[in-house]
């Protein structure tokens, strides 16, 4: 994401000497306002925000984990309590902590309460869902910072806001995630009945409902696929791929990782790929209907990378690798020999 020159300024030189005044209750209100619209409209303010509520909650389990126990049936009563002691000295240090863990800065900024319903720690996690249509892709960001691009014809179910102690999100279709590094805070995707757990780390997910199999590709960091049978790790420039049907998964090192993922800059990417997985592949991406009238034709594969932007001039590429032919109608592609 693009900075302003005002917020790149704020990033470079003055952030953390204003956050701490912030902190310190020295701060002008227009100093506080400042901080509190770094952590709302930019990625860097994000990571920030996530950092410290990271932090905070660190120290608070390791200093309360046996006397105060924290679950979601006492946030509100915790609330009440804070806001009836927060000006007590004596407690001034700890109830700090417990602040910056149910509700980070809100009490400390006193105009930041707008972060409240953007980092709702211990409520049920309440679910927003994302549908791309064919011919579409997306490019958003949570709330954490982590960045996603959803390709077409894919669904994803995510929090409206993020919990304390998990980020889950579920996925059908194909999407590429950016996810920041939090070992306290893990991201986890779903997709089926498997799990992909997350550490920093960029990956790409392909689990459409009506493939055979679930591919992931890792080109940095760690993930762990659990399945009902069996974990596995898989490391930088490996690819993963489970049979949803059997259940059976394997493991291959890949000459370049990041070739499958060129989707998100609308590159084609084929690699010994058979016509069937071409035909879904280009009817979600150009929402377009084929129809083979030679079965004989899907005994053919190819292996291209291009930057077409139709689906005529990729058809055209196509006809170059092999003597399958395609006549369109409309959005209707005939496939003969």
């Amino acid at each position: 994401m693009c900075l302003s020159i005002k917020q790149s300024l704020f990033v470079e030189s003055t952030n953390k000497e204003i956050i701490n005044k912030v902190i310190a209750e020295t701060a002008t209100k227009k100093e506080a306002k400042e901080v509190v619209d770094w952590f709302a409209s930019s990625i860097e303010g994000q990571k920030c925000l996530s950092d410290m509520i990271d932090r905070d909650a660190y120290l608070l389990e390791s200093e309360m984990e046996d006397s105060y126990p924290l679950s979601s049936e006492d946030s509100s009563d915790i609330y009440n309590k804070i806001i009836n002691t927060i000006d007590k000295r004596h407690n001034r240090r700890l109830l700090f902590s417990i602040a910056a863990v149910v509700f980070p800065l809100v009490f400390i900024i006193g105009i930041g309460l707008s972060l409240i319903s953007r980092y709702d720690l211990f409520e049920k996690a309440e679910y927003k869902e994302l549908y791309i249509p064919k011919g579409e892709v997306a490019h958003v960001f949570f709330q954490d910072g982590t960045e996603v691009f959803i390709n077409a014809d894919s669904r994803i179910r995510y929090p409206e806001k993020f919990r304390l102690k998990d980020r889950n999100i579920y996925l059908e279709g194909e999407a590429y995630f950016k996810v920041n590094s939090n070992k306290h805070y893990p991201f986890v995707v779903q997709a089926g009945d498997t799990k992909i757990n997350v550490l920093g780390t960029s990956f790409n997910v392909n689990a459409y409902d009506d493939a055979e199999f679930i591919s992931v590709v890792l080109d940095e960091g760690k993930v762990v696929f659990d399945t009902p049978v069996n974990k596995l790790g898989l490391y930088p420039g490996q690819q993963l791929i489970y049979n949803k049907e059997s259940g059976k998964t394997s493991i291959q090192n890949l000459s370049k990782s990041t070739n499958y993922s060129l989707w998100k800059d609308r590159i084609l990417y084929l690699n010994d790929t058979s016509l069937s997985e071409v035909v879904s592949l280009l009817e979600r991406r150009y929402n377009v209907e084929f129809i083979v009238k030679d079965a004989n034709a899907l005994l053919y594969t190819y292996t291209i990378i291009t930057r077409q932007e139709t689906v005529e001039g990729v058809l055209n590429e196509l006809q170059k690798i092999s003597p399958v032919k395609f006549t369109i109608h409309d959005k209707q592609i005939i496939v003969t020999l």
